[in-house]
């Protein structure tokens, strides 16, 4: 005779992994409950009396198909509610979550879980809070800046009144409402955030501990986003050698904050300098997370701002067109970053005489900035004016 049944290799060597993990602690930029995701197989094998087990076939099963099926499983054993079935849940809007053009349905997995966390373990409890952090930060990666920023203020409001404001999933929570606030333009909102959290990361943990090191970069971020550009040149200065003697030159959190250094020398005038700083950055960026990772395109971005100020027009448009190409790869057509580039090439664009092209550009920037900002947002009135004059003065 013959039998099916599911093996759980692949599902327990995850198991094991993730247990291995706990205890180890969790430096900032990584995401709360993010590791590879990892699929199982069934195998068909074949049973004869007195003979022994004979595999026929073993059909792969990616991680969602996988994850989908424990999830149904768990739901139809224990009910929709029951924590080992909200758990299952989750596990399957994590996976969607890092899989492209999944993220609408690990959105709505997502919110699912919170409601039943919050219904049967409370709005304050460990992981009602742990979920409420990953659907922030999932919305936020999502483009969907707004329900990010409320996600993260509950959050944020949650942990502060249950675990303290020092401890690490608040702080946490904190740097990911100061970011989603800066990418929506309130970097004076962001930025004493930034500096609470890069302050008692410091006073807890020490002046060279990872975490300490990347909330100072991102409190340099901030900085540079309320044009506070001499204090972030400073910091950065200072930031920037602490990184290259634990990481070396050539890391990724080391590139990162030279980065910064690039953009903040552009907003000086000093554009030698930030060219050949960003040009570094770029190779950095390219050798160790390759050429289309969101960090290279940032720096390519800044090379291109640096471009423009010089008056090399020429220069800056393939750079922004090759920028604007991988956002959309990566992020979609829609997402801000994506809009942010698509608004940037039109105004080089303008500078070298290309007018038709720049008003499509922007009059499609127009209708994104008010879908992400809401109306009336100075992103949107700043694209209305430059579309108002190419239409009216360049007809």
């Amino acid at each position: 005779m013959s039998r099916w049944w599911r093996r759980k290799a692949a599902q327990e060597d995850q198991e094991q992994q993730q247990r291995q993990r706990q205890g180890q602690g969790q430096e900032q930029g990584q995401e709360q409950g993010q590791g590879r995701p990892v699929g199982g197989h069934i195998t068909l094998t074949e049973v004869t009396d007195g003979g022994p087990e004979q595999e026929i076939v073993r059909v792969e099963i990616s991680p969602e198909e996988w994850h989908t099926m424990r999830a149904r499983a768990a739901i139809e054993r224990l009910g929709p509610e029951h924590p080992d079935a909200l758990d299952a849940v989750r596990e399957l809007a994590r996976v969607l979550g890092s899989t492209p053009g999944r993220g609408e349905e690990a959105v709505a997995y997502y919110q699912q879980v919170a409601r039943g966390q919050w219904t049967v373990l409370g709005p304050h409890h460990a992981e009602t809070l742990r979920t409420s952090a990953e659907l922030a930060a999932l919305l936020h990666r999502t483009g969907q800046l707004q329900l990010a920023e409320s996600a993260w203020r509950d959050t944020f409001r949650g942990q502060s009144e249950t675990l303290g404001r020092d401890h690490p999933d608040t702080l946490r929570s904190a740097a990911g409402l100061a970011v989603v606030l800066e990418d929506l333009r309130r970097a004076p909102e962001a930025e004493p955030l930034a500096r609470d959290v890069l302050e008692r990361r410091t006073r807890l943990l020490g002046p060279d501990h990872p975490d300490v090191l990347t909330a100072a970069n991102s409190h340099a971020a901030s900085l540079i986003k309320c044009a506070r550009h001499q204090e972030a040149e400073r910091a950065l200065r200072g930031l920037v050698p602490r990184l290259e003697r634990r990481y070396g030159p050539d890391h990724e959190r080391t590139a990162a904050a030279r980065a910064n250094l690039g953009a903040v020398l552009v907003r000086l005038n000093r554009h030698a300098e930030a060219e050949t700083q960003l040009r570094a950055v770029i190779r950095s960026f390219e050798a160790t997370v390759g050429p289309h990772h969101e960090n290279t395109f940032t720096a390519r971005n800044n090379l291109a701002a640096v471009l423009h100020a010089m008056e090399r027009y020429e220069d800056a448009v393939p750079v922004l067109r090759d920028v604007l190409a991988g956002r959309v790869a990566l992020n979609g057509e829609d997402h801000p970053v994506t809009v942010s580039t698509r608004d940037n090439l039109a105004n080089v664009l303008i500078d070298v005489g290309r007018y038709a092209e720049a008003t499509a550009l922007l009059d499609r920037c127009v209708r994104d900035y008010r879908r992400i900002y809401g109306p009336g947002h100075p992103r949107e009135q700043a694209a209305e004016e430059k579309l108002a004059w190419l239409r009216d003065d360049k007809r």
